[in-house]
């Protein structure tokens, strides 16, 4: 009788020891998947905002009062990423074009996407 309550314990014991194995390779391939999926919405998120900040720079630079120089913060809580920030600046505006920088910072997690990019957009010529 105590042969098999030791081979019923054994087998109990090496039983646990597959299920802690194999809930560490999930677990590390959870987080993989999530760091991707993190990335992934973060890229996504970027583009929104440089869409949003180009559409804005269009719209602005059609209006003339055009503030050169200076980084301009826009509003992103639309965006629905609770840290991201987006900042407009336009360097110079001349015959029917302007270069603006945009720049976005958004993070979800330990994912942070920090970008600064020129553009160059052209103005509409009933602005001008």
């Amino acid at each position: 009788m105590t042969r098999e309550r030791g081979f019923i314990l054994l087998f109990v014991i090496m039983a646990l020891i597959v299920v802690g194995i194999a809930t560490l390779v999930l677990t590390d391939g959870a987080n993989t998947m999530l760091f991707h999926a993190d990335r992934a919405y973060l890229h996504a998120v970027e583009r929104n905002l440089i869409a949003s900040g180009l559409a804005w720079a269009g719209e602005k630079a059609a209006g003339r009062d055009v503030p050169i120089g200076e980084p301009v913060h826009l509003d992103v809580t639309a965006v629905g990423c609770r840290e991201a920030r987006l900042a407009v600046q336009f360097l110079e505006v001349h015959s029917g074009k302007a270069a603006v920088r945009i720049a976005t910072f958004c993070r979800k997690g330990r994912c942070v996407l920090d970008t600064s990019r020129n553009f160059r957009i052209a103005i509409p010529e009933t602005a001008q």
